[in-house]
């Protein structure tokens, strides 16, 4: 009978023999490149499953099956194989190979390559979710050469592109807690460097950084900024979303925030917008960004600021100065800039404490306009 497997595969762009593990606590080296395998029976292995898939969308496009099989960087001979494996899997041919027409895709064929555009549909938010999430630990030398950097971070999208910025130079340790733990675990000189953020205009918004700002003491640490990002609704297109009063209308598919997605998931900024993505909820709070990435409707509610608190003995570390040159470079600069709803145009400038906490009020719905 045939089998059909789900699989991912996470390969680290520069040693494709160690396989990713998943962990909180992230060593980061390169990005992990997903890949889904799902195509797998009696007869048909997953790798030539995963080439049989690509044999049959090459043919979608061209008559021959000599050029698909270059296209696809495979010999003809092999591309012949995967086909004929296909076929005795599933039990019909996948391929109408008359003479003079050329390579035809039989109904059977075309309907593997709907069933493989449905699964990639399905699995893409979770392989972004686990892109987040995991990160080759790198050990030996290499990784020794390399100062270190201890960061516990409220999750955020750009932490993986600063991570991967400093990768060749810094072994960056990036531990996902909510941000109050982060700072409490700065406060203890259980890390090097925390990061939190704040919201100008959510509920309870001056109450949650009364509650932060326990944990900071101007004469011991100082605040970076790192980026600006927009919160708010993330809404399906079509749902009539507009305000958090259309929430209330009888109907509506809410999809809340777990109570301890900051800390029990390393990317809880998308875990809305995949229920809202997926048809189980019609909108949920959440990043512009999250929502941007999955072609989602979007109703702004707030602005963040996300802040690096580090112990001021630490700014001249070497670790610390190696991340803030790449916070401060134009690469960073760049790739943030493709986050929808994200600023990093003060990106590795110093803020007080005061200054940073007060801005809630100073931005507050009476505070007038802003400057």
């Amino acid at each position: 009978m045939f089998v059909y497997a789900y699989i991912d595969k996470l390969w680290h762009y520069s040693r494709p023999h160690r396989l990713l593990l998943i962990s909180m606590d992230l060593h980061i080296f390169a990005d992990p490149v997903p890949e889904a395998g799902w195509l797998a029976g009696k007869e048909l292995t997953r790798a030539h499953g995963r080439d049989l898939i690509r044999v049959l969308a090459a043919l979608a496009r061209s008559a021959s099956l000599r050029d698909a099989a270059r296209s696809c960087g495979l010999s003809y001979r092999h591309a012949w194989g995967v086909l004929g494996e296909g076929a005795r899997a599933l039990g019909a041919p996948l391929v109408d190979m008359g003479r003079g027409r050329g390579a035809r895709l039989t109904e059977l064929g075309h309907r593997v390559l709907e069933a493989d555009a449905r699964v990639r549909e399905a699995l893409g938010p979770v392989f972004e979710r686990l892109r987040g999430e995991t990160r080759d630990i790198l050990a030996g030398a290499a990784t020794a050469r390399r100062p270190a950097l201890s960061l516990h971070a409220s999750h955020d999208l750009a932490l993986s592109e600063l991570a991967r910025l400093c990768a060749p130079s810094l072994d960056l340790r990036i531990r996902f807690q909510g941000a109050e733990e982060c700072l409490a675990a700065l406060a203890r000189g259980e890390c090097e460097v925390a990061g939190f953020h704040v919201a100008d205009a959510l509920p309870r918004a001056a109450a949650a950084a009364a509650s932060l700002g326990q944990w900071l003491d101007p004469r011991r640490h100082q605040l970076v900024h790192f980026v600006a990002r927009e919160q708010g609704l993330i809404v399906r297109p079509g749902a009539r979303i507009r305000s958090v009063n259309d929430l209330a209308r009888p109907g509506v598919r809410f999809a809340a925030r777990a109570p301890q997605a900051g800390r029990g998931a390393a990317s809880a900024d998308l875990l809305a917008a995949e229920e809202v993505a997926a048809g189980r909820a019609d909108a949920g709070f959440g990043l512009r960004a999250a929502a941007a990435r999955l072609r989602l409707d979007f109703v702004h509610l707030a602005t963040e600021r996300y802040f690096l608190a580090v112990q001021r003995r630490t700014l001249r570390a070497p670790g610390f100065a190696s991340m803030l040159a790449s916070l401060r470079g134009r690469q960073f600069a760049d790739s943030v800039a493709r986050l929808r709803g994200y600023d990093a145009s003060r990106a590795g400038e110093r803020e007080s404490i005061a200054a940073a906490l007060s801005w809630i009020a100073r931005t507050g719905p009476d505070a007038g306009p802003r400057s």
